[in-house]
């Protein structure tokens, strides 16, 4: 991860140093390069020489309106408030003295769920289930290119892998739980919150990791499978919405099991869109039909509500489809291209590029935000 160049700025030098220590001594170390300022000219001396090395700046007000003129698109400017005053010329203001392990988590997901446009995601992201009946149909696949593909469109992405044994997300050979929290915590912390009937005490950002090649956020998984295992319908969907609630995501993608447990449940009842990954297999197809019919009969509304967000996908994809589909119900509204290539010893967790499956990519991602599904005719 990238660390953010941020830039203190603020009247009292007592101040100053316990904020400098606690950043170096902390694990914002590695996320925060901090330069601090306690006079003015100095301050707006600084801004002017650095052009556009500067990611945030986080000061009282008199220091942010010295300096106005010399803000740039893409700065984000955060102002200190003080005695419950939190209205700040841009609307980014948080609460100058509390503690300095929320005040650094506040400022972290301020600047990284607005960077580029200065503010957070404004509404209600969208969340995508990406499910399958059958194991290995290319669910983790499908998940991690739908996020990166959303991202590059200039989303701000979020991608929760909640499959009991996953594939782990990986970058440059070494894995993204280093120097994390992540999602084995924020369960606990969450878990904490609501025996004590109070709000979440930290953002998502003192857990998340943001992905340079997935170009959005993600948890590390958990070292004990047991932090799955155990987690409720209740528990995943307090995660869901405390991922989807903190306003700096237009799309959370969720990674979930095949078989169905509560969690999966939860998913699937939380979700806006479920892309329903398919193969050209009869197993694949019959087990599928199957798992509809009994919905169906077993659990009428649950079946009604499912259907009508679920987009079913075609995975491999050759061109062709040799095996008829069981159901009325269940249409082909995308296909993905089969790329054999991948199939060479790739390891699962790993982002793969083709030209032909992000074409397809470009194609489903439209699909997702569209207002309908689109039926395809494919060639039988």
């Amino acid at each position: 991860m990238v660390p953010i160049k941020l830039v203190l700025a603020v009247q009292e030098e007592e101040y100053i140093d316990p904020f400098l220590r606690y950043v170096h001594a902390s694990e914002f170390d590695r996320r925060l390069v901090v330069t601090a300022f306690s006079r003015k000219e100095a301050f707006a001396q600084y801004v002017l020489e650095s052009g556009g090395d500067i990611d945030a700046i986080l000061g009282d007000a008199t220091f942010l309106e010295a300096v106005d003129p010399l803000k740039r698109p893409g700065l984000c400017c955060i102002q200190l408030g003080e005695d419950g005053n939190l209205t700040g010329a841009n609307g980014l203001c948080i609460e100058k003295y509390q503690p300095l392990h929320q005040l650094l988590s506040s400022v972290v997901e301020l600047v990284r769920g607005g960077f580029g446009t200065s503010m957070p995601s404004r509404g209600r992201p969208i969340v995508i289930g990406v499910y399958s009946t059958v194991g290995g149909c290319g669910k983790t696949t499908v998940a991690l290119h739908l996020a990166r593909q959303l991202a590059t469109e200039g989303g701000k992405v979020f991608y929760l892998n909640l499959e009991t044994i996953g594939s782990e997300l990986t970058h440059a050979g070494q894995s993204l739980r280093e120097g994390q929290a992540g999602l084995a915590r924020l369960l606990y912390d969450l878990k904490a919150a609501d025996d004590r009937r109070e709000p979440p005490r930290f953002p998502i950002s003192a857990y998340a990791y943001r992905h340079p090649v997935l170009q959005g956020d993600t948890l590390a998984p958990p070292d004990n499978l047991n932090e799955l295992l155990e987690m409720e319908r209740k528990d995943t969907s307090e995660l869901l919405e405390y991922i989807a609630g903190s306003g700096l995501y237009d799309s959370v993608i969720v990674d979930m099991d095949s078989f169905p447990d509560g969690r999966t449940e939860a998913v699937l009842e939380r979700a806006d869109r479920v892309v329903w990954i398919v193969t050209d297999d009869w197993g694949v197809m019959r087990k599928t039909g199957g798992w509809l019919a009994h919905l169906e009969r077993t659990r009428p509304d649950f079946y009604r509500s499912l259907l009508g967000k679920a987009r079913f996908v075609l995975n491999r994809y050759t061109g062709k489809r040799s095996v008829d589909l069981p159901r009325p119900d269940l249409k082909i509204q995308a296909t993905l291209s089969h790329i054999p290539a991948w199939s060479q010893g790739n390891r699962q967790g790993d982002l793969l590029y083709s030209p032909l499956y992000q074409r397809d990519m470009i194609r489903l991602c439209s699909e997702l935000h569209g207002e309908g599904p689109i039926t395809l005719a494919l060639e039988g």
